[in-house]
């Protein structure tokens, strides 16, 4: 399974306003509690908030990947948050953040969780790749971004 497996354009949103990394978690919870067999939003913000207590999920570079485990919840969900104007994050290197990639998962799931987190982080460890969703001016056109193959550096 890959991240467009699980990721849909109506999941994506491009050029969002928020205040707060509370604002920004809520957001994505109601995000990802729009696809099938998730659970209510309020679970997955209660999750993701349980995640970011164990220590934040920001990466640095004006990214970070907050995820969560729901006990209630059947399939795979991730979203794409970018941000109009970065918010303050925890991030490792103290910069503002404004990229996220969500991703919330059943109890049970493991290696899938982990192959995933992985990707996005491979993803939005690459400058060129990070530039490229910072330049998007759609769900859609994120998507596309995130099928590409990272490896096929022309693409």
């Amino acid at each position: 399974m890959q991240l467009t497996d699980v990721l849909s354009a109506d999941r994506i949103a491009v050029g969002l306003s928020v205040s707060s990394k509370k604002s920004l978690l809520e957001k994505a919870a109601e995000l990802l509690a729009s696809a099938s067999d998730t659970a209510d939003a309020r679970e997955v913000f209660e999750s993701l908030c349980q995640r970011e207590r164990l220590g934040s999920t920001g990466l640095g570079h004006g990214v970070a990947i907050p995820h969560g485990r729901v006990s209630s919840q059947a399939g795979v969900s991730a979203a794409m948050i970018r941000l109009s104007t970065p918010i303050d994050f925890d991030a490792p290197d103290s910069e503002k953040v404004d990229l996220f990639f969500a991703l919330s998962v059943p109890e049970q799931c493991s290696d899938l969780y982990l192959r995933l987190l992985a990707e996005m982080a491979e993803r939005l460890g690459n400058a060129d790749h990070r530039e490229r969703l910072r330049s998007a001016v759609s769900g859609e056109e994120v998507l596309k971004l995130l099928a590409i193959d990272l490896s096929d550096s022309a693409g």
